[in-house]
């Protein structure tokens, strides 16, 4: 069985994978800055309510004065990053068909499944077909000597069952099969999702 290497699949959508990523990296950065900006002004409101709680009356209205500039910031910053959120929803927006148009570039077409089943069903009929030829060309060769024997009217009457127990039946080869198929669809559509079929069992000659 050949043990087959699968080309690179999404060398295209790698490509735009990572252009995607490149804009979002801006978008990080710029989040990461606005984030950064709202903890020092958290901070800051906390430190002005703090002086607020001991500052007298002239000083106190400058905090306050302080304060709402400090919310007021704090606002522009809160809108700015309902903006970014919007952003990104954009970009993926933007993505989409760039995303599309690279997986349609994707060789996997060339991955056939059926072939393989055809090929191997082929190969494994016709080397069973081939065995069973050879077993039936041998049997045949004897077969008179035997039915000499085997199928005399005075044997018969002491071993009525022996023309029926010797024949090329019983020297073909063995099949001990339980199920219907040997493979199935089910166990193809396993196998083409990677993984083997539950209950399947490796040869001792087969790696």
């Amino acid at each position: 069985m050949a043990n087959t290497k699968v080309k690179p699949l999404f060398k295209e959508a790698e490509k735009a994978i990572a252009a995607y990523k490149g804009e979002v990296q801006k978008l990080d950065e710029r989040e990461r800055e606005l984030n950064a900006e709202l903890e020092a002004l958290q901070l800051e409101m906390t430190a002005n309510l703090t002086e607020q709680e001991t500052a007298e009356v002239s000083t106190l209205v400058y905090l306050k004065i302080q304060a709402k500039e400090i919310n007021q910031k704090a606002d522009i910053i809160a809108v700015l990053l309902a903006e970014l959120k919007e952003e990104r929803t954009e970009l993926k927006l933007k993505y989409v068909p760039l995303y599309r148009q690279a997986l349609a570039k994707s060789p996997y077409p060339e991955y056939e499944a059926t072939e393989i089943v055809e090929r191997y069903k082929y190969q494994m009929l016709k080397e069973i077909s081939e065995i069973g030829k050879q077993m039936r060309t041998q049997y045949y060769e004897i077969a008179p000597d035997l039915e000499e024997i085997f199928h005399d009217k005075g044997v018969l009457e002491q071993f009525p069952r022996l023309a029926y127990t010797h024949t090329y039946d019983t020297y073909k080869p063995k099949f001990n099969w339980f199920n219907n198929g040997v493979v199935t669809k089910s166990d193809v559509l396993t196998a083409c999702d990677g993984s083997l079929p539950q209950g399947l069992k490796q040869p001792k000659d087969v790696k």
